[in-house]
């Protein structure tokens, strides 16, 4: 190991441009695949290439990472079953009462259940990215020079290989396992492997030694609850807007319900 960053502290991207936004939402790149085991073997590549703005070795950090979170979601409710999308995961109430209270209401389980699914696919999108940012903040403080948007690139290759790793290590886990602890234990053990790549991105890129990107990196480990809680509140928030806009619910009054019957 070196001790000098291998990539110059350039300014790097300077902002999304219309056609990367369509090509990373709806292209295709034969080197797809390429980016994908870079990414998980040799982080490092990957991010120096979007650092210099080569956008020929590798396909488009957007883009692999709207593929495998799709993918992932895809995966999840399979894996889950819709209750992963139901509002039964806001209310330690049974179904029966759930649905029961509801009708009071005027609306039912399975209505209720069908908006917010529909609702939490079209917002995990932002609701990621803004719980993400302040890693991607780390990246841009450690590297002031270079842009921000460089620096959720960055973050997004380190991502999109904790992501790759998390589907095959989850799939693996579930041929011993039941799909829910599968997915428990994946994530758990796929922590540690961001932590790494992680680190092989900061001390290729944003430090100059071994113990200058250990601290860097914990300070990685330190930020982690924070973007759990902003997720969970987040979409608690989110929760919150869909059932009173469109069923003038109290989003309250579905958290507090208990037991086997409602209030």
């Amino acid at each position: 190991m070196s001790n000098e960053p291998q990539t110059p502290a350039d300014p790097g991207p300077k902002g999304p441009q219309l056609d990367e936004l369509l090509d990373g939402l709806m292209g295709w790149n034969r080197s797809f695949i390429k980016t994908l085991k870079d990414g998980v073997l040799y982080p490092e590549r990957v991010a120096g290439a979007v650092l210099a703005q080569d956008h020929q070795t590798y396909a488009s950090p957007v883009r692999v990472l709207i593929f495998l979170m799709g993918l992932y979601m895809t995966l999840t409710v399979f894996m889950m079953g819709s209750d992963f999308q139901s509002v039964q995961t806001f209310s330690d109430s049974s179904p029966e009462a759930l649905d029961a209270w509801l009708t009071q209401q005027g609306s039912s389980l399975d209505e209720v259940n069908n908006v917010w699914a529909f609702w939490i696919q079209v917002l995990i999108w932002p609701i990621t990215v803004i719980a993400s940012l302040p890693f991607a903040l780390l990246f841009k403080a450690y590297a002031p020079r270079r842009t921000l948007y460089g620096a959720v690139l960055v973050y997004m290759t380190t991502v999109n290989a904790m992501t790759a790793v998390q589907i095959m290590l989850t799939l693996v886990l579930a041929v011993f396992l039941d799909n829910a602890d599968s997915m428990v234990i994946g994530l758990i053990l796929v922590l540690f492997f961001y932590y790494y790549i992680t680190g092989r991105v900061l001390f290729a890129h944003y430090a100059r030694t071994l113990w200058g990107t250990l601290l860097k990196l914990f300070s990685f480990v330190l930020l982690t609850p924070v973007t759990l809680v902003i997720t969970v509140l987040m979409q608690l928030l989110a929760f919150d807007q869909v059932m009173e806009h469109r069923f003038d619910l109290n989003v309250s009054d579905i958290i507090q319900l208990r037991g086997d019957t409602a209030p």
